[in-house]
């Protein structure tokens, strides 16, 4: 038999009457690998051509076309933002492995996981670490690490310290702490993190919760900065930028948290549309979560993918 009809005579046995790989390869003699590499030519070779006869889902859409403008590894798009956080912890359920290191970063978007976080397994039997102190108040409602830890079944390395301190010197002092640089060395061996964007107007989170006061976020403004990522601030360009406040934070520097293999956003809101589209395009995430609003508000803006 000719190889042109050979690749018709695998192509219909398989597609057209259901017989497996193994079964075709018993019926005309040949080893199952032969089989596989003939199907796969008949793709090829257009013997076989495929129709899907309905629409994709629009957020699976949205999913690919995020991913593909912004070079991400993973995106995933909630019907709405009530939706968010159940989507945004079956994708943590999905990609993180026994034994791995989650860091959390707080904020009032990546609290919302905090009701729909589970292990598949029962226990993941990795670490929790907090990526930039946690301390607001007597209670950080925007935190989630313990309740993550307890639910993902891992350890939990805390980070109880303001993420903002009132000096340097203050920082300093900290910093010598065993229990704190303990802490953050952990946080430098994360290789999944999860945290909010920031942004610097008067609803923003930090203005709100007394963070940052509006002369602070204003001079930040002056300076180039449109977000923040754990107090670390960026430009719209996405371009890392050292401000006044780096001396006073208690967290990972730019350089530790960039070196995380996989970096997740989650962030919406039409508000964070040009927050997320700076830090997106400098390539400050491999990953995204977010809704379907503004994941199409993000593809409508104009601008080129990833920096190179």
């Amino acid at each position: 038999m000719k190889e042109e009809e050979l690749l018709a005579v695998v192509a219909w046995l398989y597609y057209k009457e259901g017989l497996t790989q193994e079964r075709i390869a018993k019926r005309l003699g040949l080893s199952r690998v032969k089989v596989t590499r003939l199907l796969a030519r008949a793709r090829e070779r257009g013997v076989v051509e495929f129709r899907i006869t309905r629409p994709l889902p629009e957020r699976f859409r949205l999913e690919e076309a995020l991913a593909r403008r912004f070079g991400l590894l993973g995106a995933v798009v909630a019907e709405g933002d009530r939706e968010l956080g159940r989507e945004a912890a079956e994708f943590l359920a999905r990609e993180l492995s026994p034994g791995c290191r989650l860091g959390l970063g707080w904020s009032t978007t990546v609290s919302r996981m905090a009701p729909y976080l589970y292990a598949p397994k029962g226990s993941l039997g990795g670490v929790v670490v907090e990526l930039v102190g946690s301390f607001l108040g007597q209670e950080n409602p925007y935190s989630i690490s313990a309740r993550a830890a307890e639910a993902l079944g891992c350890r939990l390395v805390p980070l109880p310290a303001p993420v903002l301190l009132k000096s340097k010197e203050a920082q300093a002092a900290l910093l010598a702490e065993p229990g704190i640089a303990r802490a953050l060395a952990a946080a430098r061996e994360t290789q999944f993190a999860v945290v909010g964007v920031g942004r610097l107007d008067p609803e923003g989170t930090l203005v709100r919760t007394g963070m940052l006061t509006r002369a602070e976020a204003e001079a930040l403004r002056a300076q180039g900065a449109v977000g923040d990522v754990l107090m670390r601030f960026f430009d719209a360009k996405g371009r890392p930028l050292k401000t006044p406040l780096d001396e006073r934070v208690l967290g990972l520097a730019w350089p530790d948290f960039l070196k995380i293999p996989r970096r997740v956003a989650v962030a919406t809101g039409p508000a964070k549309v040009p927050v997320l589209l700076a830090a997106l395009s400098g390539g400050l995430f491999t990953d995204l979560a977010t809704d379907a609003a503004t994941a199409r508000a993000l593809l409508a803006e104009p601008g080129p993918g990833p920096l190179g």
